[in-house]
């Protein structure tokens, strides 16, 4: 029986599938099917993929870009093993919620120049991807890969499309992807408008925005997903936006846009193993029926680590003497340590745990004062205050400051006074960028409330 890969498009109130065999050089089937509840979702899936084949089929299904964290993280060292047991700790400071809430994943690491690398890493809530499997499991639907959108298609179609720009237009969110030699390096969320006038001209700014950032010019535009539609497509080209298509078949025939989403998973879910991409079913997450596979791992883990215990037990009897003047050594090493790092505190038993209180402590106060490669969350207050424009009545109701950015909400006068005070914050060594992300006048119109995202010059 011939293999299946299976791509899910859960992007709205439709579902839409993808089915392609062993040689994916075609689809064999696409489909889609509407639903207003988890149990119409499994029954439209199961009319367009027939019954799920256990040890035939791999299915990969991404999540929607808004429901994931994303960020770009560096490490001392390139061994995968480590940078998995590191990652939480690296994510942890750089998410606004608790790392316990989320569940991690990384892409390969990628070798720096100077050492160590660097790797795109994600965190998403574990009670989302609880409840979405627990629909697939319950119905005895086999999910092999859990990917993040836009990376997932990406991958999927990086062999047509090996630099460009990636526009996903969804049914709940739209996203634009550079792509750099088949990777997705960097992406935007694009906040739908009700029309495609008003799409286009978004599409047009943040593909204006990436390009600059990585320093690339005229790179053409490929539009998938089923807002899609020829009009935009028309109307990007009158703007001089170069567009190109993806070309796949059904039937002989071409699939149409709205359906490629759905074959980028497909082919997603047929990639190797072995080229790690982001996919939420591993560990306890894993299938059942690849827990064979893992047992051996484990057994094998098991040998070796009572090998390893045995063998060090050995050495520790025949050199516990001198074993213990070099522990008695290391107690007053750390002792001393102690004393010249935090003057005044008194040493306990535990000298390794007292230490990492204190410096749990030291880090909390850090935070509480603001730190990061831009300079103290204060020292950034003070640049915006002395950057807003004298003749203009802002008031700012929330203040939210990152590594990467500051994002500021509140109310002014005018959107004359908003484009002012965008201008002149813009001017500011700090900041490389003041993107007004909303604004909108109040009913009697004296007043316009506003949001404006503002980005921090790159280091380096």
């Amino acid at each position: 029986m011939e293999k299946r890969f299976i791509g899910i498009d859960l992007n709205g109130s439709c579902i839409r599938v993808a089915i392609m065999e062993q040689d994916r050089e075609a689809a064999i089937a696409v489909g889609k099917h509407a639903f207003t509840t988890p149990e119409e979702m499994i029954s439209g899936l199961r009319e367009i993929i027939g019954d799920p084949r256990i040890f035939g089929d791999r299915v990969a299904l991404a999540v929607p870009a808004v429901e994931v964290f994303v960020r770009q993280l560096k490490f001392p060292f390139t061994d995968a093993r480590k940078i998995e047991s590191a990652l939480p700790f690296e994510l942890s400071s750089q998410l606004p919620v608790t790392i316990d809430e989320l569940t991690v994943d990384f892409q390969t690491p990628l070798p720096e120049k100077e050492g160590g690398c660097r790797t795109c890493a994600a965190a998403l809530r574990t009670e989302y991807l609880e409840k979405l499997l627990a629909t697939f499991d319950g119905a005895d639907i086999p999910v092999h890969i859990v990917d993040v959108a836009p990376f997932a298609y990406a991958k999927g179609v990086r062999e047509q499309l090996r630099d460009g720009l990636l526009v996903v237009l969804g049914e709940e969110e739209t996203t634009l992807g550079l792509m750099k030699e088949g990777r997705l390096t960097q992406y935007r969320l694009i906040p739908g408008t009700g029309d495609e006038d008003g799409m286009a001209r978004l599409l047009l700014r943040e593909a204006m925005s990436l390009q600059r950032d990585s320093g690339s010019q005229n790179l053409p535009m490929t539009l998938i997903g089923p807002g899609a539609s020829p009009t935009l497509e028309e109307i990007l080209r009158s703007s001089g936006r170069r567009i190109e298509r993806l070309r796949f078949f059904a039937s002989g025939r071409d699939i149409e846009p709205e359906y490629l989403p759905a074959v980028a998973l497909a082919l997603r879910a047929a990639a190797p193993a072995k080229e790690r991409e982001f996919n939420f079913r591993r560990g306890k997450y894993a299938l059942k029926s690849e827990w064979a596979g893992l047992k051996k791992e484990l057994i094998a883990a098991s040998i070796v680590l009572l090998l390893t215990i045995a063998t060090l037990g050995g050495a520790a009897g025949l050199n516990y003497a001198h074993k213990s003047k070099q522990l008695q050594a290391l107690d007053q090493q750390m002792v001393s340590a102690f004393r010249e790092t935090f003057p005044g505190a008194q040493p306990m038993v535990d000298i390794p745990l007292q230490m990492r209180s204190r410096i749990n402590e030291l880090r909390t106060q850090a935070r509480q004062i603001g730190s990061g490669p831009q300079g103290s969350a204060i020292s950034v207050l003070n640049e915006i205050s002395q950057r807003m424009p004298r003749d203009v009545t802002v008031d700012v109701r929330d203040m939210a400051f990152s590594a990467d950015m500051v994002r500021i909400e509140g109310v002014t006068t005018s959107f004359d006074a908003i484009n002012q005070i965008a201008r002149s914050l813009q001017e500011s060594p700090l900041f490389a960028e003041a993107q007004i992300a909303d604004a909108k006048a109040s009913i009697d119109g004296n007043r316009v409330d506003f949001r404006l995202n503002i980005t921090f010059q790159r280091r380096g």
